[in-house]
């Protein structure tokens, strides 16, 4: 497995609310993150590295007891545990209320990726050249797409796209969704924050994986998000299915 992310903090923003973790597990298995905060200054950086210390600590502590057919629960139960850490700290600090964060985890071992998330973080499978979404977004818009009042197109630029209907850290409930795929050699996840679906067209992320070097990918995929204005915070994690091979940007 190869890993390979970087977060940037665009060109309007002052400061990064994402934040994501990557490693490996025993076996050849490997995990990622990432997360993007919301709820004002403080909150919104509190909450996503909060979130992502909370989940880092359930692989490095309880992945060893994770079973075959109990991934989807693991994660569900990792993020369930950062979603209370997130929730009680916002109740118990004034200055962090109404904090919460979007979330994207992936689990990849035996050939498969798990995913699991909450918020409009997305994991994409680029396979045989094309690029394949994995999760579908917790947002108003997405609603809206859902239901036929709007058009995929329209949701691209619709003024309240910005409204998360899940995350991490608002309510004291988590209903996070999971999923799972098939990954073969060659194959690529990414893991990414709206900061780079936003601003990016997916045609564009997809030539790039296609035709960029592996560890290269996360620096041009934030170069192609801040060209294109850089309006939010950008976060792009690789996670590449190859013989084990790591490397942090």
């Amino acid at each position: 497995m190869k890993l390979a992310g970087k977060t940037d903090v665009g060109r309007v923003r002052r400061e990064n609310q994402d934040d994501y973790r990557a490693g490996e597990l025993p076996g050849g298995a490997a995990w990622g993150l990432v997360c993007d905060g919301m709820g004002g200054a403080r909150g919104g950086r509190e909450a996503s590295h909060g979130a992502c210390d909370v989940i880092e600590r359930s692989f490095q502590e309880h992945y060893s007891h994770c079973a075959h057919g109990s991934e989807e629960q693991f994660l569900t139960q990792a993020l369930e545990n950062a979603n209370h850490y997130i929730f009680q700290k916002s109740a118990q600090e004034e200055s962090l209320a109404g904090m919460g964060t979007t979330v994207v985890c992936a689990l990849v071992r035996d050939g498969r990726a798990y995913i699991c998330h909450a918020g409009d973080s997305r994991a994409y499978l680029f396979h045989a050249g094309r690029l394949h979404q994995l999760t579908h977004d917790h947002s108003y818009v997405q609603e809206l797409v859902d239901c036929g009042t709007i058009t995929p197109e329209e949701a691209e630029h619709h003024p309240q796209k910005n409204i998360i209907t899940r995350a991490l850290g608002v309510d004291y409930r988590l209903s996070p969704d999971c999923t799972s795929v098939v990954v073969l050699k060659g194959d690529m996840l990414l893991l990414c924050s709206d900061g780079l679906t936003n601003a990016v067209p997916l045609a564009e992320i997809e030539a790039l994986l296609a035709r960029v070097p592996f560890y290269d990918l996360p620096d041009r995929l934030i170069e192609a998000a801040n060209a294109a204005g850089g309006q939010d915070n950008i976060t792009a994690l690789l996670l590449g299915m190859e013989p084990v091979e790591v490397q942090h940007g």
